[in-house]
């Protein structure tokens, strides 16, 4: 397996990471601190905003192929202090290599997170229990319709938040801080009225702090990014209504690096989403 960045920016460097087989997916570090690697080739939950399962789900990576994707980054940024599982793939569907590298991380000084849809309600109890730096729940919607549009193989949104709440009473402070919804905002689909303010009353019953990010476009897709007053109008609607909101950092804002842009392909062909295709090396 190697590293081979693809495109750097400001904040970012993205990285081709081909695989012995000859699959590659991609990797992100950011700001020379945060890596963000992928766990699965592709992604079988189907998010249609999302260009990592636009090609659907080809296999799982094992854990040395996870644990490689840091050691190789170790070369490029030595400063290296966080690893989120949060590129290619849905973490808990591959969720033994993936709780083997949070314990790998550990023992090794590094602080990783994952960001989850939530798999399935036995693998999410588990994982808010595991010591990690933190997991991020993709939520995205307010109602059922909205979360079966935009996550149609994720955990229904009534077995999600019902799962949350059983959970989140056990937890420490501490572990209960890990813990954290995420909402993209989409426009003209997610980031109207009715689906923000019927999010917003479910986050603020679990008093858990909320990600609102922005949406970078991907190739395959035909979702725009929200107008960016309705973005800060969505932000001051929830911090009024008394939520913790954190919006997208400057890396995440970057178009090699926001959410759902990571790409993956069975062949050493690589396609980066533009129609541009090239072998890797």
């Amino acid at each position: 397996m190697r590293l081979i960045p693809r495109s750097s920016s400001q904040f970012n460097t993205k990285f081709a990471v081909e695989l012995d087989d000859g699959a590659w997916v991609e990797a992100v570090l950011y700001r020379k601190h945060t890596l963000c690697i992928s766990s699965q080739v592709g992604c079988a939950v189907g998010c249609p905003f999302c260009a990592s399962g636009s090609r659907g789900w080809m296999r799982n990576l094992h854990a040395e192929e996870l644990i490689a994707q840091v050691q190789q980054a170790q070369s490029w940024a030595p400063s290296l202090r966080r690893v989120t599982v949060s590129g290619v793939g849905e973490p808990l569907h591959n969720a033994a290599a993936v709780e083997t590298l949070l314990h790998w991380c550990r023992q090794h000084h590094l602080a990783p997170s994952l960001t989850t849809t939530g798999g399935s309600e036995e693998k999410l109890k588990h994982f808010m229990g595991l010591p990690h730096n933190g997991l991020t729940l993709s939520v995205h919607a307010g109602t059922e319709s909205m979360r079966r549009k935009l996550v149609p193989h994720g955990l229904s949104l009534s077995r999600l938040f019902d799962t949350v709440e059983q959970c989140v009473p056990r937890l420490s402070r501490s572990r209960r801080r890990r813990l954290s919804l995420a909402y993209l905002l989409i426009g003209d689909g997610n980031d109207d009225a009715e689906q923000t303010g019927a999010f917003s009353e479910r986050a603020r019953s679990l008093g858990l702090s909320v990600y609102l990010y922005r949406f970078n476009p991907v190739a395959h897709g035909n979702f725009l990014p929200a107008a960016e007053k309705r973005y800060e109008e969505v932000v001051e609607a929830w911090r009024a209504m008394g939520l913790e909101v954190r919006c997208s950092s400057l890396a995440r804002n970057e178009p090699n690096g926001g959410c759902g842009t990571l790409m993956a392909q069975a062949g050493r062909v690589f396609d980066d989403g533009s129609g541009n295709e090239n072998q890797l090396g």
